[in-house]
């Protein structure tokens, strides 16, 4: 007997095992679907086709009486609407593919698990109900209106004393039961970088919905529909409050992890906050939104739940400015491994201080507008160094997660910095260099002095300290302090048990103990700390 509202499902293969095995793979009802006949052969199935009419029909490409092949082509003739799914093993993968040409919808390789029949059913779910909303010109008028309704729920336009909204949460029946709601929105990512047509995006969004409808069950109603900014919307009303109590969060887990396995996208998951009564739909919309926002101080999380963010929100931590002054003296010294070496660091400073998602990208808008102050310095124009159309903060605020953000921020240092290192060279830059060639062959000497640079090139020691503070906006003081620390931090993390007082002299400290109080006003560590713990 025909179940009303489940999608009619006929299979036919010529192997009794896997008759059986079809029958039992999934919970056919419980998903949305009706087993009405199968068949062991081409023949069979033609005449179950004729009788009960499916929406989906599994053929096995090798059986007897009439082939897959041939049986495929003449329900694609006799009835159009049927979806086809062909059936096939390895050796046959070939004919598979040329039957998608001729009309067979998708192909399945067996033998298959659980997870690739949904995947399969999906994709046929997702084209069929695309089918039926553009031959529906009636029900896609009632999609396009619950939407629109749905939509207004979680917008400022809401009116409680609005006769139309009472009138439409009575046909929803939002009214009833109980009054608790949660929304749930569902992000695309990297819309902005692969900008695929409205059909894919179409088509992606079906995809969610459809696994939304299938993994997401709650004991209440469960509201899909699309929202904003290219998101699908998951609206919750339990049934009460113990139907909220049991709901969890890994049905949009198994739904981020299904999307990137097999639909070749991935998608952000912000849960909002749980309300009472009809508004708390709005603030719980609002709260998913600043979830998704959130997301790239999550470390890759793919579901965001507002209630963890909201313990980093007061999180600003202190970022130390010495970070920044010496990215731009490297920046300045065209010095690429340690631009990288100090954007690392920053990155690292971050993700050890679990920052809130506001205070990072102050941090990295702060770290662009260094470069592009080191542009200017230059004397040169932004589109001089960088691509036309260059949107440094709209490329910050779109990146997935912290990585790709900083990436991106490296890639923009390094190429301003190969940019501007075949740049004409001043006089100064050029005698910056030789004296840095001088203490970068003497910084191991104890005795060394700004004097003693400023003699081996012939000039005064106050035009030398001029031309460092120019170019390099330090001291030389502070140019070989900060090189004899990197190098016995290098030292420190070589491997070839240095002792103290052998790193000390070969930093140019005569004196160990001076050599540890300096090193730790440096890095906030002592030597051995160090090395215990960047060494693991």
């Amino acid at each position: 007997m025909e179940i009303p509202n489940m999608i009619k499902i006929i299979f036919a293969d010529d192997e009794a095992v896997f008759r059986r095995y079809f029958r039992n793979v999934i919970d056919w009802e419980s998903n949305g679907y009706q087993i009405c006949g199968e068949a062991k052969n081409g023949m069979e199935a033609l005449e179950l086709i004729e009788q009960v009419r499916p929406d989906i029909a599994f053929i096995d490409i090798n059986m007897p009486y009439m082939s897959g092949m041939d049986l495929a082509a003449k329900v694609k003739l006799l009835y159009p609407t049927t979806f086809i799914l062909l059936v096939t093993g390895h050796s046959e993968f070939e004919y598979a593919r040329q039957a998608v040409k001729i009309g067979v919808d998708d192909y399945i390789l067996k033998p298959f698990d659980e997870e690739e029949l949904h995947m399969a059913l999906a994709k046929v779910k997702g084209s069929m109900e695309k089918t039926q909303v553009e031959k529906d010109k009636t029900k896609n008028e009632q999609h396009v209106w619950k939407e629109g309704f749905l939509n207004l729920l979680i917008s400022n336009a809401y009116e409680q004393d609005n006769e139309t909204i009472q009138s439409q949460l009575k046909h929803y029946q939002l009214e009833e039961g109980s009054l608790l709601f949660q929304v749930v929105a569902v992000e695309i990512n990297g819309l902005h970088e692969q900008w695929p047509d409205s059909e894919e995006i179409r088509l992606r969004k079906y995809i969610i919905s459809n696994l939304l409808q299938d993994l997401v069950q709650p004991d209440g109603q469960h509201f899909i529909f699309n929202g904003p900014e290219n998101c699908v919307i998951s609206l919750l009303h339990f049934s009460g409050e113990q139907d909220k109590e049991s709901f969890v969060s890994y049905s949009y887990e198994r739904l981020s992890e299904l999307i990137k396995k097999h639909f070749g996208f991935s998608v952000t998951v912000g849960i909002g906050s749980t309300g009472q009564g009809i508004p708390s739909i709005r603030q719980s919309y609002i709260d998913a939104v600043i979830a998704l926002r959130n997301k790239i101080s999550m470390n890759h999380k793919d579901v965001v739940d507002f209630r963890d963010i909201t313990s980093r929100s007061a999180n600003v931590g202190f970022y130390p400015s010495e970070m920044n002054e010496k990215l731009l003296i490297h920046l300045r010294l065209h010095d690429e491994e340690e631009i990288k070496n100090n954007l690392d660091e920053i990155l690292l400073y971050i993700q050890t201080k679990q920052l809130s998602s506001d205070y990072i990208h102050m941090i990295m808008a702060g770290l662009v507008s260094l470069c592009l102050t080191y542009i200017y310095e230059m004397d040169k124009r932004v589109d001089q160094l960088l691509p036309e159309g260059f949107s440094p903060f709209k490329e910050i605020f779109n990146k997935p997660s912290l990585e790709a953000g900083f990436t991106w921020i490296t890639d923009l240092y390094l190429n301003v910095a190969r940019q501007s290192k075949g740049m004409k060279r001043s006089k100064a830059v050029k005698l910056l260099n030789s004296a840095r060639e001088y203490i970068d062959t003497h910084y191991s000497d104890n005795q060394l002095k700004v004097e003693d640079v400023a003699k081996h090139l012939y000039i005064q020691s106050r035009y030398l300290l001029k031309v460092f503070k120019q170019e390099l906006g330090i001291s030389v003081s502070d140019y070989i302090f900060e090189l004899r620390m990197q190098t016995a931090k290098e030292l420190l993390l070589s491997g070839k048990n240095l002792r103290l007082t052998d790193i000390a002299e070969m930093v140019g400290y005569s004196d160990p103990g001076h050599f540890s109080k300096s090193f730790k006003r440096n890095t906030g560590l002592s030597p051995s700390e160090y090395e215990v713990m960047h060494s693991k």
